[in-house]
């Protein structure tokens, strides 16, 4: 072969893997991948943090207090900037904060400075979020929705997945390394998948392409104040979930981790399962699903039988919650019409506002009545998620609901 056909073979293949790399599946999943690892840091160094601070478990839960509002407003501005700057612009800001928060949150020498320092990577994560979901509903007919929406959701979990033991092998040299060994290299990785995909347009939208106007139809504000419930019912699970293994169990970190990549991978089988679902029965999924979740946080946090049986309980409720987002997500686009770029903002919104509410009951729960108060909390919360939903009134009921195109 000549030099010329070994100049083509090499430039050919160079040019396919960039074309891989910018796909829009690979980049909506290291998108939420890279988002996901910006937050999920925390979890499992939450006692190394109170010990090095000299702060209680509770108040460490609490170093999201001013990350997770500002980024809920992040997201919902991305959501309108989606009208102005293509989702490849917005992805490219949201995994170059990330970064820098996650170097920023390395070096932090107090915790109030690591508070100061988680506002970036939640701006980030929330940027990538929001315009990472709503790519998925503007890059995909609506029969094939659920599947492009379960696999960019995929990103999340394997994050959990690919960082938990990770973090936990780190953590044993020290808790400011995690934030060098996932979050910065995943920001990255995003970032470079990025910027292998061709410039894009855009999201348009209708007439009132407005969160006025897609909360102005009574469907999509419920979905949004039970979606806000929901994220608030795990993320509090998550943000305490660390503590629960360290604590009570008195795991290594190490070990730690393992256990959370075993609720991730359920999380993600949880995902798959939810992309093959019936769209058409995305409602009704995802009020059985918040209700099936109610009970296994409850049990989570209620029994301590042994760290084996409490991974599988957590487990449990990892998988169903995961079928449940996939099923709302589908669901809220599903109602949304021509305003379908504000879903993905609203969905984002309400994650990092979760944070913000569950860490909050969460870490109020704990104070007043330990772990077994979580069980009250996390569990009320999936079930206050399914009662915007119910109905009193008969035509008021929307049992099912046509996929409509987005923007």
């Amino acid at each position: 072969m000549s030099s010329a056909a070994h100049v083509g073979v090499s430039a050919g293949r160079l040019a396919t893997g960039r074309a891989t790399l910018g796909s829009p599946s690979v980049v909506l999943f290291l998108a939420l991948f890279a988002s996901q690892a910006g937050v999920l840091v925390l979890a499992p160094i939450l006692g190394d943090l109170s010990d090095e601070f000299g702060v209680s478990l509770a108040a460490a839960g609490q170093v999201r207090f001013l990350a997770a509002p500002l980024a809920a407003i992040v997201a919902l501005v991305a959501g309108r900037t989606l009208s102005r700057f293509s989702p490849r612009s917005l992805l490219a800001v949201g995994a170059t904060l990330v970064g820098a928060g996650s170097i920023a949150s390395a070096a932090a020498p107090s915790f109030t400075l690591l508070a100061l320092a988680q506002v970036p990577t939640w701006a980030g994560a929330a940027t990538l979020t929001a315009a990472g979901i709503a790519a998925a509903g503007a890059w995909s007919e609506p029969e094939q929705r659920m599947k492009v929406v379960a696999h960019a959701l995929a990103g999340a979990p394997t994050a959990w997945i690919v960082g938990m033991p990770l973090i936990g092998l780190v953590a044993e040299i020290h808790w400011r390394l995690v934030f060098l060994a996932l979050p910065l290299p995943a920001a990255l990785l995003a970032g470079i998948a990025v910027a292998s995909r061709p410039a894009g347009t855009p999201i348009g939208g209708g007439a009132r392409a407005s969160f006025a106007g897609l909360l102005g139809r009574r469907p999509a504000r419920r979905w949004a104040l039970g979606e806000l419930l929901a994220s608030s019912a795990w993320s509090g699970t998550l943000v305490f979930s660390g503590a629960l293994f360290t604590e009570v169990y008195g795991a290594s970190p190490t070990k730690t981790g393992v256990a959370l990549a075993v609720v991730a991978a359920a999380f993600l089988l949880g995902n798959q399962l939810g992309g093959r679902l019936d769209q058409a029965r995305a409602r009704r999924t995802m009020l059985e699903a918040s209700v099936a979740a109610s009970l296994g946080v409850a049990l989570t946090w209620a029994l301590f039988p042994g760290m084996a049986v409490t991974v599988v309980l957590m487990s449990l409720a990892s998988f169903v919650t995961s079928a449940r987002t996939v099923s709302a997500t589908a669901y809220g686009f599903s109602v949304s019409g021509d305003l379908g770029r504000e879903v993905g903002a609203i969905r984002a919104a309400t994650m990092q506002a979760g944070y913000l509410v569950g860490s909050s009951i969460g870490g109020l729960a704990l104070a007043l009545g330990g772990f077994g108060a979580l069980a009250v909390a996390f569990g009320g919360l999936f079930v206050a998620s399914t009662l915007p939903h119910v109905c009193l009134r008969r035509p008021a009921c929307p049992a099912r609901f046509a996929a409509q195109p987005v923007g």
